[in-house]
């Protein structure tokens, strides 16, 4: 039932008559979205999202415009304990309004956009199929990739590149920004790695989700490691299939660096092959404990070395903190 006020809509209400600046602009384009979405007032929840809208609407927006600003403050609050989920016509009336703002700049440009179509054509083909706690935060995602679109940058203001925004919409989709976290431990991981996830996936099997949790408590320097070693896999495999033969291992070894390794080298080298995934694995898991006076952890600094031996992953540099 709708609850008495003075007359007016609690977002009317809240207008500063005669007043234009930008939170009268923001607040009309407020009115405008909510009745395009059916959520103004026509059930309790509906209201609440009204009058919950009209208090945590910015006074003078986000990078993007007021469209961007009105859908992104409708989706935070639609998607708080999944209080409203969109139906499928109203979604793909979200991402038109989202939009709305580059249109008026560039006209037809944005809106035949390449990955605008393919999440229209995703609403329509999965959005039925989605599970509650998706669909609850598909406006979300949708307003981040509008605003990579516009601004190069999320609304948190992660960077993602041109040509990574279509793993970055199907990273949103799988979770790979976990909910109800520190969003910082993540910045710099979903930023730009996606390349490293999807390596790190194939090599150990595990969940895209998974490994965003455990790059999250991985030193930085650490992750420039497992970089490099994902980047060089193939040739971590190549050189695995030679292990058995040490001649044929040390000439495609030595081909590649264009120099001679010494014999306690190659053996160095071999054993950090074979380990490679073990490696991997144990960085990711933090289970290589330093030990004794020096800090460090034998087993984890020999497969090091032999991985630097082989140029594989960077030398680590004097000054450099230690391993663990």
């Amino acid at each position: 039932m709708r609850a008495k006020t003075s007359g007016k809509s609690p977002i009317t209400a809240s207008k500063k008559d005669g007043e234009d600046n930008s939170y009268t602009a923001l607040t009309n384009a407020l009115i405008y979205s909510l009745d395009i979405l059916k959520v103004k007032e026509e059930t309790e929840v509906g209201r609440e999202i009204a009058q919950l809208a009209v208090k945590r609407l910015p006074q003078n927006g986000i990078s993007g415009g007021k469209w961007l600003t009105v859908t992104k403050t409708i989706a935070d609050i639609c998607g708080e304990n999944d209080r409203h989920i969109f139906s499928q016509s109203e979604l793909y009336d979200f991402l038109t309004l989202a939009t709305k703002q580059m249109d008026k700049k560039h006209g037809k440009v944005f809106a035949t956009n390449d990955i605008v179509f393919k999440i229209y054509r995703d609403i329509m083909e999965n959005y039925q199929s989605a599970d509650k706690s998706l669909k609850a935060n598909y406006p979300k995602i949708i307003v981040d990739m509008v605003s990579v679109l516009m601004v190069g940058r999320d609304t948190f203001g992660r960077e993602v590149s041109a040509h990574s925004m279509e793993r970055y919409y199907q990273a949103r989709k799988s979770e790979i920004w976990p909910p109800k976290r520190d969003s910082s431990k993540y910045i710099g991981i979903v930023e730009k790695d996606y390349d490293l996830i999807e390596s790190l996936s194939q090599i150990t099997g595990r969940k895209r989700s998974d490994l965003i949790e455990s790059l999250s408590k991985v030193e930085i320097a650490d992750v420039g490691k497992l970089t490099d070693l994902c980047l060089n896999y193939n040739k971590l495999q190549k050189y695995s299939s030679l292990i058995s033969s040490e001649g044929e291992f040390k000439k495609e070894v030595e081909n590649e660096l264009g120099r001679r390794l010494t014999y306690n080298q190659l053996q160095h080298a071999s054993v950090s092959v074979r380990k490679s995934r073990d490696y991997i694995e144990n960085v990711l898991d933090g289970k290589f404990v330093p030990h004794g006076s020096h800090g460090i952890n034998h087993v984890r600094h020999n497969l090091e070395y032999g991985y630097q031996l082989m140029g594989l992953i960077e030398r680590k540099k004097r000054g450099s903190q230690k391993s663990q």
